[in-house]
């Protein structure tokens, strides 16, 4: 099982295909095998890479909450390339891992050659609401569990079902 140390912590990643790199960060509610499809499609041109996000086993689950921020998250994807001796890529995200590779661009221009970002939004528009929801699925995590959650959070209003 590939892993690598990034941040004191152990990220899964997989690497597949030849040819330029292509690193995909996955969704809150996702894994690297979210990319399935992707990898298939990509690996015959690309050197993909896919990885679990720190809190996402295999990779490593802190359990300290000052572990996660969007920072962390920037620098663990940084790290993971370097452990990978990877000096540019184009970089990619869904939701959570679209924001990933946006602040990725943002903060390491001359490691990106370009991005592909879906579904990324912060949250910003009525921060007050944004709150309130995120304080409602934690509630709700901590009450009822992953499960449900997850199947009203992959049913809700603004996801498309294949």
């Amino acid at each position: 099982m590939p892993m690598a140390q990034v941040n004191g912590v152990q990220l899964y990643y997989e690497v597949t295909g030849e040819g330029f790199p292509l690193v995909l960060s996955h969704e809150f509610a996702g894994s690297y095998k979210s990319w399935a499809p992707q990898v298939k499609f990509f690996a015959r041109r690309y050197r993909v890479i896919t990885y679990n996000a720190r809190g996402y086993p295999p990779s490593e689950v802190p359990t300290d909450p000052a572990a996660y921020s969007q920072e962390q998250a920037v620098e663990d994807l940084y790290q993971l390339l370097r452990h990978l001796d990877i000096s540019q890529a184009y970089v990619g995200g869904l939701s959570m891992g679209g924001n990933v590779a946006l602040n990725f661009g943002i903060a390491h221009p001359e490691m990106t050659r370009a991005l592909i970002v879906a579904g990324c939004g912060a949250g910003t528009t009525n921060r007050e609401q944004f709150v309130r929801d995120v304080e409602t699925v934690a509630r709700r995590l901590e009450t009822e569990g992953m499960r449900p959650v997850a199947e009203v959070y992959a049913r809700g209003p603004t996801r498309i079902q294949f």
